[in-house]
């Protein structure tokens, strides 16, 4: 009886699949040729090469952070071209097309790729439980063999290993950061929402520049910070799951200077890589760079209220003013940042030593919001605390403050 790769008979994988893998249309994105976006193209060729794999019958460049094949048709998600350098892109789509060997490559691929779709019925969802625990060893023998192809797309030996293992965990933390990023944009937090107890008080906006944004946020700000949880990653990739584990700390999420050239992407092309991320909505287009002060108010508000409240309780008391505020924020930022998150007074041990930058950055929230009152705003919307006064072309970078010259903060508080 013939077999595929995982013990599953062909006989049952074909069934299971309901016929045979179907051709996907390809999608309205932007196609990656050798006349568009030939670098990319570059690298897909140099994927397929590696992965032994017939080569998809389009490629596209897409605005999720993902690297996708379905039906014949690859997805390369915009956020990772810019993030990854081109070695580690290759790695991550050599990782992505390979395949365990098998004389049915073609139901190995449709089978892997069913387990990824979501079932739109009650009926459906049964079917798609059954190829899910049919497929499971399958899925296990394609992701050994994935990770070994990952290993010799980056090079091949021991320092192959580490660097496969780091491409897979910076695709893993941009897609998470900019999953986090599109759903709420204007959130203006460092801090992830699980790390801080606080929930950011922005949703997705309907934005087609979202990308010329997160660009932006990449090269003067930072990304937002998420939870990547390395332990289920190192559990999804077990040729890999050691150097996943032990990974060497710095940046994951960054714009790479090494990452792959693209074509110049106009208005059109950014909107409908926007439109492949967000929710359908009717409402109407608005670019990130054009909105008001009112549209980020709320966040900056919300947080700096925190913050104020987290002082009177610390003190017992609203403070006598704003050098007395200033001052408790900038003295005693560890209790500050236990009251905000509502934790009791740690009486019992000795506070920790808190970074020195971390009191100055708590009071150039409140700063922010007293210069937003005040009819300052944002140089952009997206840039925290860098800050244009009224009727003037002057900058005001609070977080160069927080760095430099914590004190000088306060002259701007009331």
């Amino acid at each position: 009886m013939a077999r595929l790769p995982g013990g599953l008979p062909v006989w049952r994988g074909r069934r299971l699949l309901g016929g045979g893998p179907a051709a996907a249309p390809s999608p309205p994105l932007p196609a990656v040729d050798a006349s568009h976006h030939a670098g990319l193209h570059s690298v897909v060729l140099d994927a397929v090469k590696f992965a032994d794999v017939a080569a998809p019958h389009s490629v596209h460049l897409g605005g999720h952070a993902t690297a996708r094949a379905d039906g014949g048709v690859l997805v390369v998600g915009l956020p990772l071209a810019w993030g990854l350098s081109a070695d580690q892109l290759r790695v991550l789509l050599a990782h992505e097309l390979a395949l365990p060997p098998s004389r049915h490559p073609d139901l190995v691929r449709g089978l892997l790729e069913a387990r990824r779709r979501h079932p739109a019925s009650e009926k459906a969802a049964i079917r798609h439980a059954r190829l899910l625990e049919a497929t499971e060893p399958l899925l296990a023998e394609a992701e050994q063999v994935r990770d070994a192809i990952a290993i010799t797309a980056a090079g091949g030996g021991l320092s192959a290993v580490e660097d496969a293992g780091r491409a897979l965990l910076k695709a893993a933390a941009i897609g998470a950061a900019f999953a986090a990023f599109a759903a709420a944009p204007l959130a203006s937090g460092t801090m992830s929402a699980f790390s801080t107890g606080s929930l950011p008080a922005t949703g997705p906006i309907r934005a087609e520049d979202l990308h010329d944004g997160w660009r932006l946020r990449l090269s003067r700000w930072g990304a937002p910070a998420t939870e990547l949880d390395r332990a289920a990653l190192a559990v999804r990739h077990p040729g890999l799951a050691s150097e996943i584990r032990t990974a060497a700390d710095g940046p994951l999420v960054a714009l790479d200077p090494d990452a792959v050239h693209l074509d110049e992407l106009g208005p059109a092309v950014m909107r409908t890589l926007a439109a492949d991320v967000l929710p359908d909505s009717a409402e109407p287009w608005v670019r990130l760079a054009d909105l008001p002060v009112e549209s980020y108010l709320p966040d900056v508000e919300r947080r700096a209220r925190q913050y104020v409240e987290a002082v009177n309780e610390v003190l017992g008391r609203t403070p006598d003013g704003r050098d007395e505020l200033a001052g408790t924020l900038l003295r005693r930022p560890v209790d500050v940042e236990r009251a905000r998150r509502g934790l009791p007074p740690d009486a019992e041990t000795e506070a920790p030593t808190p970074p020195p930058w971390m009191g100055a950055a708590l009071l150039a929230v409140v700063v922010e919001y007293a210069l937003l009152r005040k009819g300052w705003h944002r140089e952009h919307p997206l840039l925290p605390r860098r800050l244009v006064a009224p009727d003037s072309d002057e900058v005001l970078d609070l977080n160069e403050l927080v760095r430099s010259d914590p004190g000088a903060l306060r002259t701007h508080l009331g």
